[in-house]
């Protein structure tokens, strides 16, 4: 069992040399456990986890700086915010079929049951009403039918998929691309507050982690790593998160759906990518038979 020292090492991993959740699996894989990252030499630890002197240096600042680092850690916890590692049982048992999976994962609210169903319902930011409408309709009548909706938090279908499934009393796990204190967008405050009673927000990132675009396109693979299907209830024509949700998909062999409304390029470039069509008309129990 990894114990609080092992949490602390890689929380300074992450957050204070800044590594990846490529590079960290590497570290682990080669050094077994975070201990042993830790005390290696720093030249072995450069060769293998590919590390630029930049990176090296936050290294060796932080093994100075590790009581301060744990102090840290200490203060995120004791605000309410969850902290579960990779190396954790309750991980989410999701995530591991990732080829990158968040080496630690914060959250406010429950994990996700792996019992139960998990739907990612997905789509671009850019939705007209109708849009919004469809997305809420899926996150109800999918929570109605037992599973839990993941989406983003976004504008959009990830709003209408998170207001759907708390509309019918079910559960939703919001993703975020940035830490728990910079809610993006910021009018989606109060609906983050309701999913962390009803589900959680989670993030790969501390609390105090802005957002950006990169961290925005990253959070997609957390996304469809948690669900068992993905539903792209809307698509535009620079609809980036929703395309990198389905490579992502496809990547871990999952099943995609592409709610067709139009014979756009980009709903033909995501056919193309491995979505499946289906009507407009909601067909929860078609999306749950593929399970």
């Amino acid at each position: 069992m990894p114990t609080a020292h092992d949490l602390t090492i890689l929380f300074a991993l992450t957050s204070a040399v800044r590594l990846g959740p490529k590079t960290m699996a590497a570290l682990l894989v080669h050094f077994r456990d975070p201990e042993g990252i830790w005390e290696a030499n720093i030249d072995e630890i450069a060769r293998v986890g590919k590390l630029d002197s930049a990176s090296t240096g936050r290294f060796a600042e932080a093994r100075m700086k590790y009581d301060e680092i744990n102090s840290e850690l200490d203060r995120i916890i004791d605000d309410g915010t969850n902290v579960v590692s990779i190396l954790d049982a309750h991980y989410p048992e999701r995530l591991r079929r990732l080829a990158d999976p968040p080496t630690i994962l914060y959250h406010r609210g429950e994990l996700p049951d792996p019992e139960q169903p998990a739907i990612a319902v997905v789509g671009t930011h850019k939705a007209d009403h109708e849009g919004i409408a469809d997305a809420v309709a899926w996150g109800k009548g999918l929570v109605e039918r037992g599973a839990v909706v993941v989406s983003g938090l976004a504008r959009g279908i990830d709003g209408g998929g998170h207001t759907g499934a708390l509309a019918s009393d079910g559960k939703t796990y919001a993703v975020l691309g940035s830490g728990f204190a910079n809610i993006y967008p910021p009018e989606h405050r109060q609906l983050a507050e309701k999913i962390t009673e009803n589900g959680a927000l989670l993030s790969e990132y501390p609390p105090k982690t802005p957002l950006t675009k990169q961290r925005l396109v990253l959070r997609n693979r957390i996304i469809v790593g948690l669900a068992d299907a993905v539903v792209v209830v809307r698509v535009h024509e620079d609809t980036r998160g929703s395309m990198e949700a389905i490579r992502r998909a496809r990547n871990i062999a999952i099943p995609i759906f592409l709610v067709a409304t139009d014979t756009s390029s980009v709903a033909q470039r995501a056919v193309a990518e491995g979505a499946v069509p289906i009507a407009q008309e909601p067909d929860f129990d078609l999306v749950l038979n593929y399970l």
